[in-house]
Protein backbone atom coordinates (compact mmCIF):
# COMPACT_ATOMS: atom_id res chain seq x y z
CA UNK A 1 0.00 0.00 0.00
CA UNK A 2 1.57 3.25 -1.11
CA UNK A 3 2.08 6.23 1.21
CA UNK A 4 -0.07 8.37 -1.11
CA UNK A 5 -2.95 5.89 -0.89
CA UNK A 6 -2.75 5.82 2.91
CA UNK A 7 -2.77 9.64 3.01
CA UNK A 8 -5.81 9.84 0.73
CA UNK A 9 -7.60 7.18 2.80
CA UNK A 10 -6.96 9.06 6.05
CA UNK A 11 -8.07 12.29 4.41
CA UNK A 12 -11.30 10.65 3.30
CA UNK A 13 -11.97 9.34 6.82
CA UNK A 14 -11.29 12.81 8.29
CA UNK A 15 -13.78 14.48 5.95
CA UNK A 16 -16.33 11.71 6.51
CA UNK A 17 -16.33 12.52 10.24
CA UNK A 18 -17.23 16.18 9.74
CA UNK A 19 -19.95 18.00 7.83
CA UNK A 20 -21.36 21.49 7.42
CA UNK A 21 -24.33 22.78 9.38
CA UNK A 22 -25.90 26.12 8.58
CA UNK A 23 -28.99 27.74 10.08
CA UNK A 24 -30.25 31.30 10.29
CA UNK A 25 -28.26 31.67 13.53
CA UNK A 26 -25.05 29.64 13.13
CA UNK A 27 -22.60 28.26 10.61
CA UNK A 28 -20.46 25.20 11.44
CA UNK A 29 -18.04 24.30 8.68
CA UNK A 30 -16.74 21.13 10.37
CA UNK A 31 -19.41 19.73 12.69
CA UNK A 32 -18.82 16.14 13.91
CA UNK A 33 -20.82 13.38 12.25
CA UNK A 34 -22.96 12.71 15.35
CA UNK A 35 -24.34 16.25 15.37
CA UNK A 36 -27.47 16.89 13.33
CA UNK A 37 -28.95 20.20 12.25
CA UNK A 38 -32.23 19.52 14.06
CA UNK A 39 -30.39 19.16 17.37
CA UNK A 40 -28.55 22.45 16.84
CA UNK A 41 -31.77 24.26 15.89
CA UNK A 42 -33.58 22.92 18.98
CA UNK A 43 -30.94 24.41 21.30
CA UNK A 44 -30.87 27.70 19.41
CA UNK A 45 -34.67 28.02 19.53
CA UNK A 46 -34.73 27.40 23.29
CA UNK A 47 -32.05 29.97 24.12
CA UNK A 48 -33.46 32.56 21.71
CA UNK A 49 -36.93 32.16 23.25
CA UNK A 50 -35.63 32.48 26.81
CA UNK A 51 -33.68 35.64 26.00
CA UNK A 52 -36.21 37.02 23.47
CA UNK A 53 -33.65 37.53 20.73
CA UNK A 54 -32.90 36.31 17.19
CA UNK A 55 -29.19 35.67 16.92
CA UNK A 56 -27.25 37.44 14.19
CA UNK A 57 -25.46 34.55 12.50
CA UNK A 58 -22.30 33.41 14.23
CA UNK A 59 -19.40 31.21 13.14
CA UNK A 60 -18.79 28.05 15.20
CA UNK A 61 -15.36 26.38 15.05
CA UNK A 62 -14.53 22.90 16.34
CA UNK A 63 -11.02 22.02 17.56
CA UNK A 64 -9.64 18.49 17.44
CA UNK A 65 -6.68 18.95 19.81
CA UNK A 66 -6.29 20.75 23.13
CA UNK A 67 -3.09 22.63 22.25
CA UNK A 68 -4.59 24.38 19.25
CA UNK A 69 -7.75 25.14 21.21
CA UNK A 70 -5.84 26.69 24.14
CA UNK A 71 -3.84 28.86 21.76
CA UNK A 72 -7.12 30.14 20.33
CA UNK A 73 -8.57 31.29 23.67
CA UNK A 74 -5.72 31.68 26.18
CA UNK A 75 -7.92 30.95 29.23
CA UNK A 76 -6.10 27.84 30.44
CA UNK A 77 -6.81 24.10 30.35
CA UNK A 78 -10.21 24.17 32.11
CA UNK A 79 -12.08 25.89 29.29
CA UNK A 80 -14.23 23.50 27.25
CA UNK A 81 -15.65 26.15 24.93
CA UNK A 82 -15.36 29.89 24.44
CA UNK A 83 -17.69 32.55 23.04
CA UNK A 84 -16.06 35.68 21.59
CA UNK A 85 -18.56 38.52 21.47
CA UNK A 86 -16.23 40.84 19.58
CA UNK A 87 -16.32 38.78 16.38
CA UNK A 88 -19.51 36.75 17.04
CA UNK A 89 -17.76 33.37 17.17
CA UNK A 90 -18.00 30.25 19.32
CA UNK A 91 -15.02 27.91 19.71
CA UNK A 92 -15.65 24.32 20.84
CA UNK A 93 -12.75 22.31 22.25
CA UNK A 94 -12.03 18.57 21.96
CA UNK A 95 -13.80 17.84 25.28
CA UNK A 96 -17.16 18.82 23.78
CA UNK A 97 -18.91 15.60 22.78
CA UNK A 98 -22.31 14.08 22.03
CA UNK A 99 -23.11 13.80 25.74
CA UNK A 100 -22.39 17.38 26.83
CA UNK A 101 -22.95 19.33 23.62
CA UNK A 102 -26.44 20.63 24.47
CA UNK A 103 -25.32 22.18 27.77
CA UNK A 104 -22.02 23.57 26.46
CA UNK A 105 -23.44 24.99 23.23
CA UNK A 106 -26.47 26.47 24.99
CA UNK A 107 -24.16 28.07 27.56
CA UNK A 108 -22.04 29.75 24.87
CA UNK A 109 -25.12 30.94 22.96
CA UNK A 110 -26.20 32.81 26.10
CA UNK A 111 -22.87 34.66 26.09
CA UNK A 112 -23.33 35.58 22.43
CA UNK A 113 -26.85 36.92 22.94
CA UNK A 114 -25.79 38.90 26.01
CA UNK A 115 -23.25 40.62 23.80
CA UNK A 116 -25.58 41.17 20.86
CA UNK A 117 -28.65 42.28 22.80
CA UNK A 118 -27.59 43.61 26.19
CA UNK A 119 -24.09 44.95 25.44
CA UNK A 120 -22.77 45.77 28.97
CA UNK A 121 -26.14 45.86 30.76
CA UNK A 122 -25.60 42.44 32.39
CA UNK A 123 -22.72 42.72 34.89
CA UNK A 124 -19.72 40.48 34.33
CA UNK A 125 -20.03 38.95 37.79
CA UNK A 126 -23.46 37.58 36.86
CA UNK A 127 -22.85 36.52 33.28
CA UNK A 128 -21.43 33.04 33.88
CA UNK A 129 -24.22 32.10 36.26
CA UNK A 130 -26.82 33.25 33.74
CA UNK A 131 -25.17 31.16 31.02
CA UNK A 132 -25.07 28.10 33.30
CA UNK A 133 -28.67 28.60 34.40
CA UNK A 134 -30.17 29.04 30.94
CA UNK A 135 -27.83 26.50 29.36
CA UNK A 136 -28.97 23.89 31.93
CA UNK A 137 -25.38 23.21 32.88
CA UNK A 138 -26.15 21.19 36.01
CA UNK A 139 -27.09 21.59 39.66
CA UNK A 140 -25.20 23.65 42.21
CA UNK A 141 -23.59 21.65 45.01
CA UNK A 142 -24.66 23.97 47.81
CA UNK A 143 -23.22 21.73 50.55
CA UNK A 144 -19.78 22.03 48.94
CA UNK A 145 -20.24 25.74 48.27
CA UNK A 146 -21.12 26.46 51.91
CA UNK A 147 -17.82 24.93 53.04
CA UNK A 148 -15.78 27.33 50.90
CA UNK A 149 -14.67 30.78 52.11
CA UNK A 150 -17.15 33.41 50.96
CA UNK A 151 -15.69 36.08 48.70
CA UNK A 152 -15.30 39.57 50.09
CA UNK A 153 -17.61 40.82 47.34
CA UNK A 154 -19.43 38.58 44.85
CA UNK A 155 -19.15 41.36 42.29
CA UNK A 156 -15.45 40.59 42.04
CA UNK A 157 -16.24 37.17 40.56
CA UNK A 158 -16.00 38.54 37.05
CA UNK A 159 -16.09 36.46 33.86
CA UNK A 160 -14.02 35.06 32.21
CA UNK A 161 -12.32 33.23 35.06
CA UNK A 162 -8.66 32.21 35.15
CA UNK A 163 -6.10 31.05 37.69
CA UNK A 164 -5.92 27.90 39.83
CA UNK A 165 -8.41 25.18 38.84
CA UNK A 166 -9.98 25.12 42.31
CA UNK A 167 -10.70 28.86 42.27
CA UNK A 168 -12.04 28.77 38.72
CA UNK A 169 -14.41 25.98 39.74
CA UNK A 170 -15.55 27.98 42.77
CA UNK A 171 -16.24 31.04 40.63
CA UNK A 172 -18.42 29.05 38.24
CA UNK A 173 -20.41 27.42 41.03
CA UNK A 174 -20.80 30.63 43.06
CA UNK A 175 -21.90 32.60 40.00
CA UNK A 176 -24.60 30.06 39.20
CA UNK A 177 -25.79 30.01 42.82
CA UNK A 178 -25.97 33.80 42.80
CA UNK A 179 -28.12 33.76 39.67
CA UNK A 180 -30.43 31.15 41.20
CA UNK A 181 -30.88 33.37 44.25
CA UNK A 182 -31.80 36.36 42.09
CA UNK A 183 -34.20 34.28 39.98
CA UNK A 184 -35.94 33.13 43.16
CA UNK A 185 -36.46 36.69 44.37
CA UNK A 186 -37.76 38.24 41.14
CA UNK A 187 -38.84 37.35 37.62
CA UNK A 188 -35.61 36.85 35.71
CA UNK A 189 -37.07 37.48 32.24
CA UNK A 190 -38.57 40.78 33.36
CA UNK A 191 -35.35 41.77 35.12
CA UNK A 192 -33.50 41.31 31.84
CA UNK A 193 -36.10 43.34 29.97
CA UNK A 194 -35.63 46.19 32.41
CA UNK A 195 -31.87 46.00 31.98
CA UNK A 196 -31.81 46.57 28.22
CA UNK A 197 -29.97 49.81 27.59
CA UNK A 198 -28.58 50.31 31.10
CA UNK A 199 -26.99 48.46 34.00
CA UNK A 200 -28.84 45.80 35.98
CA UNK A 201 -27.49 46.50 39.44
CA UNK A 202 -29.95 49.29 40.30
CA UNK A 203 -32.87 46.98 39.51
CA UNK A 204 -31.57 44.32 41.90
CA UNK A 205 -32.30 46.72 44.74
CA UNK A 206 -35.57 48.23 43.49
CA UNK A 207 -37.22 45.40 41.55
CA UNK A 208 -35.76 42.33 43.29
CA UNK A 209 -35.51 44.00 46.72
CA UNK A 210 -31.95 42.76 47.23
CA UNK A 211 -30.45 45.51 49.35
CA UNK A 212 -27.19 43.81 50.36
CA UNK A 213 -26.06 41.38 47.68
CA UNK A 214 -23.30 39.75 49.73
CA UNK A 215 -25.39 39.26 52.87
CA UNK A 216 -28.28 37.85 50.83
CA UNK A 217 -25.92 35.47 49.02
CA UNK A 218 -24.38 34.13 52.23
CA UNK A 219 -27.83 33.53 53.70
CA UNK A 220 -29.02 31.86 50.50
CA UNK A 221 -26.10 29.43 50.31
CA UNK A 222 -26.38 28.46 53.98
CA UNK A 223 -30.12 27.88 53.63
CA UNK A 224 -29.74 25.77 50.49
CA UNK A 225 -26.89 23.75 52.00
Amino acid sequence: MSALFVFLLLLRVEFACAHEIQTNAVHMADAPDWLKRTRVEKIIDRIQTQLEWSIRRIEVTWYKDATTFQKAHGLGPMAMAVARKGDNTIHLGPLVNAQNFDQVFGHELVHIILGQKYKDAVPKWLEEGLANHLGKYGKVDYAWLARQPFPEDVRKLTHPYSGAASRVHYHYVASQALLEMIAKKCDLANLLRLSVGEGMESYLSTYCEIKDLNAEFRAWVKKKA
